[in-house]
């Protein structure tokens, strides 16, 4: 069972986080809570937490590093969000809560 926890962002924005144990990845993944809602309006994205900085990823079947970095590990991210892109979606477009994305996300394996 996964937890619903709250991060407060860079930003002021509240996000979820999901963490290296939950997704079988090397950093914890931050997805905000508030998706569609958010004025201004902004595209699907999501961040990877490394050290102190976040890496924004865009939330698609073909994902892409926002900020053009690429970071130790970047493939594994891609491919994860790659396979979870239409529950990251969904999430993002408030048809899931932090809750609900948390429990059905797809670990990665190997």
């Amino acid at each position: 069972m996964y937890k619903n926890v709250k991060r407060k962002h860079v930003d002021g924005f509240f996000v979820v986080c999901a963490t290296q144990k939950e997704t079988g990845l090397p950093y914890d993944i931050l997805m905000d809570s508030l998706g569609s809602e958010k004025k201004p309006k902004e595209y699907p994205k999501l961040g990877v937490v490394i050290q102190d900085m976040v890496v924004p990823i865009s939330i698609s079947n073909c994902p892409a590093i926002l900020s053009g970095t690429t970071f130790k590990d970047s493939e594994k991210i891609l491919e994860w969000v790659k396979k979870n892109h239409v529950l990251l979606l969904k999430h993002w477009n408030k048809e899931l809560s932090d809750l609900e994305v948390l429990e059905e996300l797809i670990q990665l394996r190997g």
